[in-house]
Protein backbone atom coordinates (compact mmCIF):
# COMPACT_ATOMS: atom_id res chain seq x y z
CA UNK A 1 0.00 0.00 0.00
CA UNK A 2 1.40 3.42 -0.74
CA UNK A 3 0.09 6.75 -0.18
CA UNK A 4 -1.94 7.28 -2.92
CA UNK A 5 -3.78 4.36 -1.99
CA UNK A 6 -4.08 4.93 1.67
CA UNK A 7 -5.53 8.62 0.61
CA UNK A 8 -7.97 6.97 -1.71
CA UNK A 9 -9.56 4.85 0.94
CA UNK A 10 -9.35 7.27 3.41
CA UNK A 11 -11.44 9.71 0.84
CA UNK A 12 -11.72 13.44 -0.13
CA UNK A 13 -13.82 14.00 2.90
CA UNK A 14 -10.76 13.55 5.14
CA UNK A 15 -7.71 14.35 3.34
CA UNK A 16 -6.10 14.76 0.03
CA UNK A 17 -2.57 15.99 -1.68
CA UNK A 18 -2.95 18.33 -4.17
CA UNK A 19 -1.09 21.81 -5.13
CA UNK A 20 1.73 20.94 -3.10
CA UNK A 21 -0.38 21.26 0.05
CA UNK A 22 -2.97 18.86 1.99
CA UNK A 23 -6.45 19.75 1.13
CA UNK A 24 -9.15 18.70 3.43
CA UNK A 25 -12.45 18.15 3.36
CA UNK A 26 -15.23 18.51 5.56
CA UNK A 27 -14.39 16.02 8.44
CA UNK A 28 -10.34 16.14 8.36
CA UNK A 29 -11.20 19.50 8.62
CA UNK A 30 -12.46 18.40 12.02
CA UNK A 31 -9.79 15.93 12.90
CA UNK A 32 -7.41 18.35 12.36
CA UNK A 33 -8.91 20.98 14.87
CA UNK A 34 -9.26 18.49 17.47
CA UNK A 35 -5.85 17.00 16.87
CA UNK A 36 -4.16 20.48 17.28
CA UNK A 37 -6.68 21.06 20.20
CA UNK A 38 -5.66 18.14 22.46
CA UNK A 39 -2.09 19.09 21.48
CA UNK A 40 -2.70 22.67 23.14
CA UNK A 41 -4.32 21.01 26.34
CA UNK A 42 -1.72 18.49 26.70
CA UNK A 43 1.23 21.04 26.09
CA UNK A 44 0.24 24.13 27.01
CA UNK A 45 -2.83 24.49 29.24
CA UNK A 46 -1.12 21.45 31.47
CA UNK A 47 2.19 22.26 31.02
CA UNK A 48 4.01 21.80 34.41
CA UNK A 49 5.85 24.93 33.45
CA UNK A 50 4.84 28.70 32.45
CA UNK A 51 4.16 28.67 28.31
CA UNK A 52 3.53 31.99 27.34
CA UNK A 53 1.81 31.59 23.05
CA UNK A 54 3.98 33.58 20.85
CA UNK A 55 4.00 35.10 17.45
CA UNK A 56 7.29 36.70 17.65
CA UNK A 57 9.72 35.00 19.64
CA UNK A 58 12.20 38.34 20.73
CA UNK A 59 8.98 40.45 21.49
CA UNK A 60 7.53 37.26 23.62
CA UNK A 61 11.23 37.01 25.53
CA UNK A 62 11.18 40.45 25.93
CA UNK A 63 7.99 40.86 27.77
CA UNK A 64 8.59 37.66 29.68
CA UNK A 65 11.94 39.07 31.20
CA UNK A 66 10.68 42.55 32.10
CA UNK A 67 7.20 41.16 33.67
CA UNK A 68 9.36 39.02 36.43
CA UNK A 69 8.39 35.52 35.11
CA UNK A 70 11.53 34.46 33.80
CA UNK A 71 12.45 32.37 36.22
CA UNK A 72 13.38 28.84 34.75
CA UNK A 73 12.02 26.70 33.20
CA UNK A 74 9.31 28.62 31.27
CA UNK A 75 8.14 27.94 27.62
CA UNK A 76 6.93 29.36 24.20
CA UNK A 77 4.05 28.27 22.33
CA UNK A 78 3.97 28.87 18.67
CA UNK A 79 1.46 28.00 15.78
CA UNK A 80 1.92 28.41 12.65
CA UNK A 81 2.23 27.74 8.80
CA UNK A 82 5.40 26.83 7.98
CA UNK A 83 7.54 25.73 4.62
CA UNK A 84 10.18 23.93 6.59
CA UNK A 85 10.30 20.40 4.79
CA UNK A 86 8.85 17.37 6.49
CA UNK A 87 8.76 13.94 5.01
CA UNK A 88 10.14 14.14 1.24
CA UNK A 89 10.68 10.84 1.12
CA UNK A 90 7.20 9.99 0.87
CA UNK A 91 5.79 12.99 -0.35
CA UNK A 92 4.15 12.90 -3.56
CA UNK A 93 5.71 16.27 -4.65
CA UNK A 94 9.10 17.02 -3.53
CA UNK A 95 8.37 20.97 -3.75
CA UNK A 96 5.69 20.14 -1.34
CA UNK A 97 6.34 22.34 1.88
CA UNK A 98 3.02 24.01 3.25
CA UNK A 99 2.36 22.59 6.80
CA UNK A 100 1.05 23.75 10.25
CA UNK A 101 3.28 23.28 13.09
CA UNK A 102 2.71 23.91 16.33
CA UNK A 103 6.39 23.82 18.47
CA UNK A 104 6.85 24.37 22.41
CA UNK A 105 10.09 25.55 23.47
CA UNK A 106 11.16 25.15 27.18
CA UNK A 107 13.75 27.08 28.65
CA UNK A 108 15.65 25.22 31.42
CA UNK A 109 19.18 25.19 33.62
CA UNK A 110 21.57 23.50 32.01
CA UNK A 111 21.62 21.16 35.21
CA UNK A 112 18.24 19.81 34.06
CA UNK A 113 18.04 20.61 30.08
CA UNK A 114 19.21 16.96 29.49
CA UNK A 115 17.08 14.62 31.63
CA UNK A 116 13.92 17.11 30.43
CA UNK A 117 15.25 16.29 26.86
CA UNK A 118 14.80 12.61 27.36
CA UNK A 119 11.84 12.79 29.70
CA UNK A 120 10.30 14.43 26.94
CA UNK A 121 10.86 12.22 24.70
CA UNK A 122 8.69 9.49 26.61
CA UNK A 123 5.78 11.36 27.40
CA UNK A 124 5.47 12.53 23.44
CA UNK A 125 6.00 9.02 22.27
CA UNK A 126 3.40 8.15 24.43
CA UNK A 127 1.04 10.87 23.37
CA UNK A 128 0.92 10.20 20.09
CA UNK A 129 0.45 6.40 20.94
CA UNK A 130 -2.70 7.06 22.98
CA UNK A 131 -3.93 8.54 19.84
CA UNK A 132 -3.36 5.49 17.54
CA UNK A 133 -4.91 2.51 16.89
CA UNK A 134 -1.60 0.47 16.48
CA UNK A 135 0.26 2.08 19.20
CA UNK A 136 3.62 0.47 18.17
CA UNK A 137 3.87 1.92 14.91
CA UNK A 138 4.77 5.13 16.71
CA UNK A 139 8.38 5.08 17.41
CA UNK A 140 11.40 6.97 18.99
CA UNK A 141 14.50 7.09 16.32
CA UNK A 142 17.88 7.16 16.88
CA UNK A 143 19.39 10.55 18.41
CA UNK A 144 21.33 12.55 15.54
CA UNK A 145 24.09 14.64 17.16
CA UNK A 146 25.22 17.87 15.49
CA UNK A 147 27.26 20.83 16.92
CA UNK A 148 25.67 22.08 19.82
CA UNK A 149 22.08 20.36 19.25
CA UNK A 150 20.94 16.57 19.86
CA UNK A 151 17.44 15.57 17.91
CA UNK A 152 15.33 12.49 18.00
CA UNK A 153 12.43 11.78 15.53
CA UNK A 154 8.84 10.41 16.53
CA UNK A 155 7.76 8.46 13.38
CA UNK A 156 4.44 6.60 12.87
CA UNK A 157 5.83 3.35 10.41
CA UNK A 158 3.43 2.37 7.68
CA UNK A 159 3.80 -0.27 4.38
CA UNK A 160 4.01 3.08 2.20
CA UNK A 161 6.76 4.35 4.22
CA UNK A 162 8.29 6.18 7.60
CA UNK A 163 6.15 9.62 8.37
CA UNK A 164 7.48 11.66 10.82
CA UNK A 165 5.03 13.21 12.97
CA UNK A 166 7.51 15.24 15.63
CA UNK A 167 11.06 16.30 16.26
CA UNK A 168 12.43 16.99 19.27
CA UNK A 169 16.00 19.19 19.71
CA UNK A 170 17.97 19.71 22.80
CA UNK A 171 20.25 23.37 22.55
CA UNK A 172 22.93 23.48 24.80
CA UNK A 173 23.94 27.17 22.81
CA UNK A 174 21.71 29.61 22.82
CA UNK A 175 23.20 32.35 23.74
CA UNK A 176 22.48 34.16 20.43
CA UNK A 177 18.68 34.07 20.84
CA UNK A 178 19.00 35.85 24.32
CA UNK A 179 21.30 38.37 22.74
CA UNK A 180 18.92 39.51 20.58
CA UNK A 181 16.78 40.69 23.34
CA UNK A 182 16.41 43.93 25.66
CA UNK A 183 17.42 41.27 28.63
CA UNK A 184 19.30 42.56 32.14
CA UNK A 185 19.45 38.59 33.43
CA UNK A 186 22.30 35.89 33.24
CA UNK A 187 21.00 33.53 30.80
CA UNK A 188 24.49 31.94 30.16
CA UNK A 189 23.46 29.22 32.66
CA UNK A 190 20.21 28.16 30.25
CA UNK A 191 19.75 25.58 27.75
CA UNK A 192 16.33 24.55 25.22
CA UNK A 193 14.56 21.78 24.54
CA UNK A 194 12.21 22.07 21.89
CA UNK A 195 9.86 19.72 20.86
CA UNK A 196 8.10 20.76 17.22
CA UNK A 197 4.83 18.53 15.90
CA UNK A 198 3.81 18.72 12.06
CA UNK A 199 -0.21 18.97 13.17
CA UNK A 200 -0.54 18.24 8.96
CA UNK A 201 1.37 15.16 9.11
CA UNK A 202 0.41 14.03 12.52
CA UNK A 203 -3.02 14.44 11.09
CA UNK A 204 -2.43 12.24 8.18
CA UNK A 205 -0.48 9.50 10.36
CA UNK A 206 -3.35 8.78 12.60
CA UNK A 207 -6.36 8.81 9.70
CA UNK A 208 -3.93 5.85 7.88
CA UNK A 209 -3.03 4.41 11.28
CA UNK A 210 -6.88 4.32 11.39
CA UNK A 211 -7.36 2.45 8.26
CA UNK A 212 -7.15 -1.15 8.32
CA UNK A 213 -5.32 -2.73 5.77
CA UNK A 214 -8.04 -5.50 6.49
CA UNK A 215 -10.68 -5.09 3.80
CA UNK A 216 -13.04 -6.66 6.34
CA UNK A 217 -12.77 -4.30 9.13
CA UNK A 218 -14.39 -1.02 9.69
CA UNK A 219 -12.23 2.37 9.94
CA UNK A 220 -11.41 3.32 13.73
CA UNK A 221 -10.66 7.08 15.03
CA UNK A 222 -9.79 7.49 19.30
CA UNK A 223 -12.87 8.97 20.53
CA UNK A 224 -10.91 12.54 20.97
CA UNK A 225 -10.41 13.14 17.13
CA UNK A 226 -13.19 11.75 15.74
CA UNK A 227 -15.13 14.26 13.97
CA UNK A 228 -18.63 13.97 15.29
CA UNK A 229 -18.76 12.15 18.55
CA UNK A 230 -22.54 10.93 18.66
CA UNK A 231 -24.82 9.73 15.80
CA UNK A 232 -28.47 9.80 17.05
CA UNK A 233 -30.63 7.75 14.94
CA UNK A 234 -34.46 6.17 15.16
CA UNK A 235 -34.50 2.14 15.05
CA UNK A 236 -37.58 1.40 12.94
CA UNK A 237 -40.21 -0.94 14.39
CA UNK A 238 -42.95 -2.87 12.88
CA UNK A 239 -45.93 -1.52 13.75
CA UNK A 240 -44.55 2.57 14.34
CA UNK A 241 -47.13 4.56 13.19
CA UNK A 242 -45.88 8.12 12.72
CA UNK A 243 -42.75 9.14 14.12
CA UNK A 244 -42.99 12.89 14.85
CA UNK A 245 -42.96 12.56 18.27
CA UNK A 246 -39.49 10.12 18.14
CA UNK A 247 -37.97 13.53 15.91
CA UNK A 248 -38.69 15.53 18.58
CA UNK A 249 -37.21 13.38 20.87
CA UNK A 250 -34.02 13.15 18.78
CA UNK A 251 -33.47 16.60 18.64
CA UNK A 252 -33.86 17.03 22.25
CA UNK A 253 -31.02 14.45 23.29
CA UNK A 254 -28.95 16.14 19.95
CA UNK A 255 -29.59 19.86 21.76
CA UNK A 256 -28.83 17.79 25.37
CA UNK A 257 -25.24 16.98 23.66
CA UNK A 258 -24.23 19.68 22.25
CA UNK A 259 -25.20 22.27 25.15
CA UNK A 260 -22.48 20.06 26.97
CA UNK A 261 -19.59 20.71 24.00
CA UNK A 262 -20.16 17.23 22.52
CA UNK A 263 -20.37 17.09 18.78
CA UNK A 264 -23.50 15.20 16.87
CA UNK A 265 -24.69 14.47 14.01
CA UNK A 266 -28.28 13.66 12.85
CA UNK A 267 -28.18 10.86 9.82
CA UNK A 268 -29.35 7.29 9.17
CA UNK A 269 -26.56 4.30 10.08
CA UNK A 270 -25.60 4.00 6.74
CA UNK A 271 -23.43 7.14 7.03
CA UNK A 272 -22.16 6.46 10.61
CA UNK A 273 -19.10 4.93 9.02
CA UNK A 274 -18.07 7.55 7.04
CA UNK A 275 -18.08 10.16 9.09
CA UNK A 276 -16.39 7.48 11.97
CA UNK A 277 -18.38 8.36 14.56
CA UNK A 278 -17.80 6.21 17.76
CA UNK A 279 -21.07 6.01 19.50
CA UNK A 280 -24.17 5.54 17.59
CA UNK A 281 -27.36 6.28 19.81
CA UNK A 282 -30.88 4.35 18.68
CA UNK A 283 -34.28 5.38 20.36
CA UNK A 284 -37.18 3.95 19.38
CA UNK A 285 -41.45 4.69 20.69
CA UNK A 286 -40.58 2.48 24.44
CA UNK A 287 -37.61 5.46 24.74
CA UNK A 288 -40.59 7.77 25.04
CA UNK A 289 -42.12 5.96 27.82
CA UNK A 290 -39.12 5.01 29.78
CA UNK A 291 -36.46 7.14 28.98
CA UNK A 292 -34.02 3.84 28.17
CA UNK A 293 -32.29 4.26 24.63
CA UNK A 294 -29.39 2.41 23.27
CA UNK A 295 -25.80 3.25 22.62
CA UNK A 296 -23.38 1.36 20.57
CA UNK A 297 -18.93 1.86 20.92
CA UNK A 298 -18.58 1.45 17.37
CA UNK A 299 -14.60 0.55 19.01
CA UNK A 300 -15.28 -2.59 20.63
CA UNK A 301 -19.14 -3.50 19.30
CA UNK A 302 -20.33 -3.41 22.56
CA UNK A 303 -23.87 -2.23 23.12
CA UNK A 304 -26.09 -1.31 26.33
CA UNK A 305 -28.94 0.34 27.52
CA UNK A 306 -28.93 3.47 29.64
CA UNK A 307 -31.84 6.21 30.53
CA UNK A 308 -30.90 9.45 28.74
CA UNK A 309 -30.24 11.75 31.84
CA UNK A 310 -27.02 9.10 32.17
CA UNK A 311 -26.30 9.61 28.35
CA UNK A 312 -23.94 12.85 28.36
CA UNK A 313 -21.68 11.62 31.36
CA UNK A 314 -21.46 8.55 29.05
CA UNK A 315 -20.15 9.75 26.25
CA UNK A 316 -17.77 12.90 28.14
CA UNK A 317 -16.09 9.80 30.08
CA UNK A 318 -14.68 8.66 27.23
CA UNK A 319 -14.04 11.87 24.76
Amino acid sequence: MNMKHALAKLGANFVSLTEQKFAYGPQGSMVLRNLEELWFLHCVTMSRYNIFLSEKVSDTLNFIVKSSTSDVPFGLAVIENSKNSWNQNVAIDSKWKHQRIATITIFNNDMESKDLYHKLQKERRIWWRKLAQRPSRFKVTEPKKKKNLDTVDIEAQFPFGTVVVEKITYHTDIQKMFSEIDNKKDFTNVQMVEHTVCLDWGCLALLCDAYDTDESARMQIHFKLAPHKVAICIEERKNDVGNDDLNRFVLYLNNMLRTKGLNTILTSPCVVDTCLVPFVVLVHRTSLENGIIRITNRSTTLSEAIHITDLANYIIKYC
